[in-house]
């Protein structure tokens, strides 16, 4: 499998910007993937496969240097939105959402709003069991950053030290919570950024291309559906699924000839996902829908 989403796991600013990596896949697969940050080889199977839908907070917002997109904090989950988590399924995806703006206002060096958003990450860390990965240190590096790469480093850092403890406490369910969260917000994120459908944009196939990305992380919820939190956030993912659904996937006859750029995603290598300015607007409202309930969020 070859992939832009390079070693993807869970975490913090994890389960956000899904969209802006994309993997394709290869029949030839031997079932490994490779670490692009450490150079370790994990072997994908069907008990961490949800482990790896995510890219890294850095690969994630790659897309800003292109300058597509322009920042705006009306994106943002609003920060006493946080207050309304009360049970542990929401302050957990909840964690995730405030994770992807955490990653998002990062990404555009928004340093005073990023320290703002950290504050509320680390206060629902302690609420979910994840306060020792925020530590003294990792407070004080925020603090010290003086760069738009330093800041998406400390982000990036975080992310896999939370990885690594949830995976080392045979935490799941949390993880699943976590990403669905962040892959929410994410989408919501770009998905109010862009605004209107243009034919042949790039970020709107970035969109489309996560059609691929959204049924992996159906399967993998699907695989502890016996859990009740993991079922109801199966029930509050199906107006997204539904559009979802309704995306072609077309051949392509000549794949020498289509040069897909930016995150485009060719699955298989000869096919593209097609989305319709009809689709685009109607995912883009059942997005919102799913984004405001989970975020606690009236707008």
């Amino acid at each position: 499998m070859k992939t832009h989403f390079k070693f993807i796991k869970f975490g913090i600013v994890l389960s956000m910007l899904i969209y802006f990596s994309a993997c394709e896949n290869d029949n030839g697969n031997n079932g490994n993937e490779t670490d692009s940050l450490s150079g370790n080889v994990i072997e994908i199977n069907e008990d961490n496969l949800i482990t790896y839908l995510i890219p890294s907070p850095k690969d994630m917002f790659a897309f800003t240097k292109d300058g597509n997109l322009e920042y705006s904090d009306i994106v943002l989950n609003k920060k006493e939105n946080a207050d309304k988590f009360l049970d542990t399924k929401s302050k957990e995806v909840g964690f995730g959402v405030y994770s992807a703006d955490l990653a998002y206002v990062a990404a555009f060096n928004q340093t005073s709003t990023a320290g703002e958003y950290l504050k509320i990450v680390e206060s629902l860390s302690d609420k979910i069991g994840l306060g020792s990965v925020f530590t003294e240190k990792l407070i004080g590096r925020f603090k010290e950053v003086g760069s738009k790469d330093s800041l998406l480093k400390v982000t990036n850092d975080t992310y896999y030290d939370i990885v690594k403890y949830l995976e080392e406490n045979g935490r799941n369910t949390s993880l699943s919570l976590i990403s669905v969260g962040g892959w929410v917000e994410s989408l919501y994120i770009v998905t109010v950024l862009q605004g209107k459908f243009e034919e042949d944009n790039n970020i709107i196939q970035l969109i489309a291309d996560q059609k691929n990305i959204f049924e992996n992380l159906i399967l993998s919820l699907e695989q502890k559906e016996s859990d009740p939190n993991i079922s109801e956030i199966l029930n509050d993912l199906k107006p997204i699924k539904k559009v979802y659904d309704e995306l072609e996937v077309i051949k392509i006859e000549n794949p020498t000839d289509y040069n897909p750029t930016g995150s485009q995603i060719m699955v298989g290598g000869t096919t593209k996902i097609v989305i319709t300015k009809e689709q685009f607007i109607k995912l883009k409202k059942s997005i919102a829908e799913v984004r405001n309930n989970l975020a606690g969020s009236s707008v």
